[in-house]
């Protein structure tokens, strides 16, 4: 014969909220006194020791950063950094190099053809270092030891959508009838990586690489 278990009666008792007990205690203590008088009061808090780190590792971990090593994320996060500052720089130089290219009183022909070649090499080398620059910031989310210092990848199609935007302005503001051709794709301007494609040569002297 099968015991058959009851469900529990229902009740009308609220759960507990241990918040509001623990925020009445703190607030009792502190009436009482007991938070008067702390050892370290007044003073600032001594942080040169990582209260996360087990007390047998202390010594280690303040040996390897009094050598100048840090952990692995934070060493990345400074890479992340710098390498998001320079795709953007990529993109505002050759903006800039485009004014400077306008301004200029060569054969129009020639100028045309020019700005056609950096606006594809633009694309082309962004494109490259985004992509590179987007798998070092997967590492770093899957390093990192918080959520929230998690980070977001670079939005390559958002960022050559605006790059071309200000690309047609600048040209139509200088009175040029020259129109930026579309963005290549990802996987075309893969493709063409893949292949051996490689611009820098020609644009070395405009100051990027």
């Amino acid at each position: 014969m099968t015991t058959r278990l009851l469900p529990p009666p229902e009740t009308n008792v609220s759960p507990i909220d241990w918040t509001e007990i623990i925020e009445r205690k703190i607030q009792e203590a502190q009436a009482e006194g007991q938070f008067d008088n702390l050892p370290g009061k007044g003073k600032p808090l001594d942080l040169r020791e990582n209260p996360f780190v087990k007390p047998e590792l202390r010594l280690a971990h303040r040996m390897l950063k009094n050598a100048g090593f840090t952990l692995n994320w934070i060493e990345l996060d400074a890479a992340i950094r710098t390498e998001l500052a320079q795709c953007q720089e990529l993109l505002e130089d050759q903006l800039t190099w485009a004014n400077k290219v306008l301004s200029s009183k060569g054969d129009r022909d020639d100028i045309d053809a020019e700005l056609e070649d950096t606006y594809r090499w633009t694309v082309t080398k962004y494109i490259e270092r985004a992509n590179k620059l987007n798998e070092k910031i997967c590492l770093f989310n899957l390093m990192v030891p918080l959520i929230h210092l998690q980070k977001p990848k670079v939005h390559i199609d958002g960022e050559l959508l605006k790059f071309q935007r200000s690309w047609s302005q600048t040209t139509e503001a200088r009175g040029e009838v020259f129109s930026s051709p579309p963005c290549p794709t990802l996987d075309a301007t893969r493709g063409k990586n893949e292949r051996g494609h490689n611009g820098e040569g020609s644009r070395a002297g405009r100051g990027t690489t």
